[in-house]
């Protein structure tokens, strides 16, 4: 039980937070695995108020700069082994050392791979059937639990996409596919990265190449893990994959309706049922496949707990429509910061899970 004083604190925080202005619903403590509020070790400065701030630091404006930067015509669609592929690794790796993570590629924060250019548009992509050099770009938040820290939680988006439709003389800005996801894997950083090393475990953060490819970023990963992540040690991979449309309803969820998806993804974690999904998200089945529709198949495929968060079923898919402008970011936020309150409880608990 919380004393009176510490109580008080508390609840002074959360009135203040929710009086802030643009604050709907998101003042309630984020939960443990034990649904009591997420409180500090003995001795920490990290304290129930700063759990609440790092996760109300995911705001519209960090998530929507993000898609409109990449989307912008000067990356061309971000088409694998183009130029436009470049300049968006470049300023994410940009991003990836502002935000202070480790790099843990095999090259700094670059994880380089070859591909091939099969999709999408057979008519109209001058590249098809080219080979491509591009990369993941992969950084880590150490874990501080002497214990835990070795086992590892995987958060990615994929920051590809399509490259240029020369009949309609338009590229294929991918803002949704998968901006979206590339903008959360950020901010899920930025925001535990302000907890300044409370995380148990060790939170890697990747957006992977070539996901739109038949050579996958993440099929590489998977087959050739990072040295600070054998695959022995990822007890959780997340893929957030096209957040942007599909969830409108979120925008005005209450914190319980939040915190109930949240509970829900964590009880789910470990139970080893493909059967899991809901409206927004499923686990991806553990059983052999010829190809992958996310980039959390090749991990399920080698019997990696996963959740992909993410709706297909939407309009403007794999279209030159996809652009910010088509975005919902206001739901977004609630889904982020939803994410965050199920990875902290993922992180926190006691139970090592390595298998």
């Amino acid at each position: 039980m919380l004393s009176h004083t510490r109580l008080t604190l508390s609840l002074l925080t959360t009135l203040l937070l929710t009086a802030m202005p643009g604050s709907q619903a998101l003042a309630a403590t984020p939960l443990t695995p034990t649904g009591k509020p997420a409180t500090a070790k003995t001795g920490s400065k990290t304290a129930d108020e700063d759990v609440i701030a790092a996760r109300n630091s995911i705001r519209q404006e960090g998530l929507e700069a993000t898609v409109r930067e990449l989307a912008k015509p000067k990356y061309n669609g971000r088409l694998p082994g183009t130029e436009g592929d470049t300049l968006s690794r470049d300023w994410l790796v940009k991003q990836f050392e502002s935000i202070g993570l480790t790099p843990a590629g095999s090259k700094g924060y670059l994880q380089p791979f070859t591909t091939r250019i099969t999709d999408p548009d057979e008519s109209s992509n001058l590249q098809l059937g080219q080979k491509a050099n591009t990369s993941n770009i992969i950084g880590i938040l150490p874990g501080n639990d002497p214990e835990l820290a070795k086992e590892v939680i995987i958060i990615s988006g994929h920051r590809d996409h399509l490259g240029f439709n020369n009949d309609l003389r338009k590229q294929y800005p991918g803002a949704n596919d998968d901006l979206t996801g590339v903008a959360a894997t950020l901010e899920l950083a930025r925001a535990f990265a302000k907890l300044e090393g409370q995380n148990k475990r060790t939170l890697m953060f990747v957006a992977y190449g070539a996901e739109e490819q038949k050579y996958m970023g993440s099929i590489y990963h998977s087959q050739n893990p990072v040295a600070a992540a054998p695959n022995a040690q990822i007890v959780l991979m997340i893929s957030i994959d096209m957040i942007g449309l599909g969830y409108d309803k979120w925008q005005s969820f209450s914190q319980k309706q939040m915190d109930a998806y949240s509970k829900r993804w964590f009880r789910e974690v470990y139970n080893d049922s493909d059967e899991d999904k809901d409206a927004y998200s499923h686990e991806y089945p553990k059983t052999p496949g010829p190809t992958f529709d996310y980039d959390a198949g090749p991990f399920a495929r080698i019997g990696i707990n996963t959740r992909v968060i993410g709706l297909a079923d939407v309009p403007n898919y794999h279209s030159v429509n996809d652009t910010p402008d088509n975005v919902h970011f206001k739901p977004m936020v609630n889904v982020t910061r939803t994410l965050f309150d199920y990875l902290w409880q993922v992180d926190q608990d006691d139970q090592p899970r390595t298998r």
